[in-house]
């Protein structure tokens, strides 16, 4: 994953040809980030939505959009 921006609660990067983009949202009290994830190419989302419940730290969103996206499935 490269990293273009993090700083605390926001955090943009990129993996396997797509953006990730992370926000810590304090509007919901179970759901702790927003998270984006789109296509470089296309620019189609593969993501977008809040992570689900459980979700509390900055590193389980990063894998949460991984997962959520099926970045970990892709070459």
């Amino acid at each position: 994953m490269r990293i273009i921006k993090s700083e605390r609660g926001y955090f943009r990067g990129t993996h396997k040809g797509y953006e990730i983009e992370i926000q810590r949202d304090h509007d919901l009290e179970d759901h702790h980030f927003y998270i984006w994830v789109r296509s470089l190419e296309s620019g189609m989302h593969a993501y977008d939505g809040y992570a689900p419940e459980g979700i509390t730290t900055m590193a389980e969103a990063k894998r949460e959009a991984i997962r959520g996206a099926c970045l970990d499935r892709r070459t």
